[in-house]
């Protein structure tokens, strides 16, 4: 995917600055992160449970080049999180300084 150039004005109509935009964006591209690979390793957990264990050194050369062009086809997780941002679906505050 190649890299894309943003207007500053529509990042800072959502936050007050871009130290805070690029804060929030990249802990929410974090968290798509983390769920892709949950759901992956919950996938290859029931695989193994329902038997496809035996079976896996028959299909590992097979399994490879699903992954590959199925991360290819992903999306980029700080693309999601960007337009989840631009479309105004993340909020975030700040915490009360602790004394």
């Amino acid at each position: 995917m190649s890299a894309s150039t943003q207007d500053l004005r529509g990042v800072l109509e959502t936050a007050d600055n871009l130290y805070e935009a690029a804060i929030v964006i990249g802990k929410r591209a974090r968290q798509i992160n983390e769920e892709h690979y949950q759901k992956k390793r919950d996938h290859q957990i029931l695989e193994e449970l329902e038997g496809g264990f035996d079976d896996e050194f028959m299909q590992l050369d097979q399994d490879e080049l699903d992954s590959k062009v199925a991360a290819e086809t992903e999306e980029d997780p700080i693309t999601i999180a960007q337009r989840e941002f631009y479309e105004g679906k993340l909020s975030f505050h700040y915490e009360k300084p602790r004394r």
